[in-house]
């Protein structure tokens, strides 16, 4: 009996305690998502490695300032414009196939990814009001911007917007083939963040997974 109640003892102190977890107020707040948990991850991205130009948006400036100037110039004035509109931080990663798909970005690549790239830019604003407001400008940072829809457009490939891409009412997906090259575009705000996300020559239900992936991640 004694061996009885002392089980019986422990199964109510299990429930409780399971109890108290789920309880609202009670259980541990979840932590709060940042630009870079938001981004692309490893995970997401099949078959492709983490380049070395990725990370916090201030840092890849940074490196650029002495890399390739000119380009710094016009990513810090576009990234300034950005802070004063309300950007509180951004995080930018690109996933190559190859270590020369990686470098088609840089000063020194040919612009040309052959096996395979995927890059990313998730910016964080002050409130969600600021960032629908901001997605609507349609402004360009970081080479993202309207000009790749447009070259969808023009390159005979399918753009869709707004809710039947599945990722809200402030969003676009854009899709184009061109002789040796595929393109794949992905914009979208969704509460504080928007996001960005651009796809060379990778199948198109990879980069929708991806894309799927980053805008679940923003609770």
């Amino acid at each position: 009996m004694r061996i009885q109640m002392t089980r019986a003892g422990l199964v109510l102190t299990l429930f409780w305690a399971l109890a108290a977890c789920q309880a609202p107020g009670l259980s541990q707040q979840s932590r709060p998502e940042t630009v870079a948990t938001v981004a692309l991850q490893p995970g997401d991205v099949a078959g492709l490695h983490r380049c070395g130009e990725s990370g916090p948006l201030d840092s890849v400036l940074q490196a650029e300032r002495t890399g390739n100037p000119m380009a710094y110039d016009l990513n810090a004035t576009e990234w300034a414009q950005w802070r004063r509109q309300g950007a509180l931080d951004a995080y930018y990663v690109v996933y190559g196939r190859t270590t020369t798909d990686c470098a088609s970005l840089t000063e020194a690549g040919t612009g040309a990814p052959e096996g395979g790239l995927m890059a990313g830019l998730v910016v964080r604003f002050q409130n969600e009001s600021i960032a629908s407001r901001n997605f609507k400008l349609g402004s360009t940072l970081f080479g993202f911007g309207p000009r790749d829809l447009a070259f969808v457009r023009l390159s005979g490939g399918s753009v869709t917007v707004g809710s039947p891409t599945g990722l809200g009412v402030d969003s676009a997906i854009g899709r184009a083939s061109v002789p040796g090259a595929t393109y794949y575009f992905a914009f979208w705000q969704k509460k504080i963040f928007s996001s960005y996300l651009v796809a060379y020559d990778v199948a198109s239900a990879d980069a929708d997974t991806a894309t799927t992936s980053v805008n679940q991640r923003i609770q």
